[in-house]
């Protein structure tokens, strides 16, 4: 698989960053502390719905330690002329679509806990390049209401195709997610504090779900939502990410703007 030789070559500069460490010490055993904490704020996370703080804390001459809390939050909307395929006969046959509505409401929250290793600074922990290893641990709930627009057609002459259905997909799903890896990056800080984090590396991620729909089964509405989501909806990426997203590898990365003091 692909992630295996991305995780190689991560763990591979992982390891230069922190071996540059032995020859950054023949200058200075104990580097410079510039700060000894930082606030950052993620300036991609949103994308995706999510607002994430960051706390970084010296606990060593080369070691950091981070924690980052995120909050999720999103309300989306698309559209679909398609939601099911009428069958006609002939060319005077009258041939509509059956268009729908979906909006979807989506909150949670994100733990992330890592440890950094600094190998090469630049004026002093924590300003340079680093590895990094975290866990993670998160859940997320989304809410869906489907609204089909009425069509008129001629019963005559039109029919829908063999198990189209037809009901208003309204759902909630429940997800939660845990994950472990690895990144490497560069933390930039200048004179007043203010810097810049960024970071990408490999990861591993389990992630289990459950489908909330009025009079089926969890399994019965996992299999409805995904085909008619799948089919006919393109998402936006922070709901994207909880219905298509898998267990196993997987990646991550980003950019903070950091404050020190």
């Amino acid at each position: 698989m692909r992630v295996f030789p991305t995780l190689l070559a991560t763990a591979a500069l992982a390891a230069v960053v922190v071996s540059g460490q032995s020859q950054s010490s023949l200058a200075s055993e104990n580097p410079e502390v510039l700060h000894e904490g930082l606030l950052k704020v993620s300036l991609t996370d949103f994308i995706s719905g999510k607002y994430s703080l960051s706390y970084e804390r010296v606990i060593g001459p080369w070691a950091t330690a981070e924690l980052t809390v995120t909050g999720i939050g999103m309300t989306t909307s698309d559209y679909s002329y398609t939601v099911a395929q009428p069958v006609y006969y002939g060319w005077d046959s009258f041939y509509p679509n059956l268009p729908a509505d979906l909006d979807l409401e989506m909150s949670g929250w994100e733990v992330q806990g890592a440890v950094r290793k600094y190998g090469w600074v630049d004026d002093g922990v924590p300003d340079g390049f680093y590895a990094s290893a975290f866990l993670m641990l998160g859940a997320t709930t989304l809410h869906a209401d489907e609204r089909i627009r009425p069509v008129a057609f001629d019963p005559d002459t039109v029919t829908w195709e063999p198990g189209a259905f037809l009901d208003e997909i309204d759902h909630t799903l429940d997800v939660k997610k845990w994950g472990f890896g690895l990144t490497v990056g560069y933390q930039w800080l200048t004179d007043s504090g203010l810097g810049l984090d960024a970071f990408v590396g490999p990861m591993f991620r389990g992630v289990t779900r459950t489908y909330l729909m009025e009079g089926y089964s969890p399994s019965e509405a996992r299999d409805i939502v995904r085909q008619r989501i799948q089919r006919h909806y393109w998402l936006s990426p922070g709901p994207s990410e909880h219905y298509y997203g898998n267990t196993g590898p997987w990646f991550t990365g980003g950019l903070r703007v950091s404050l020190a003091f």
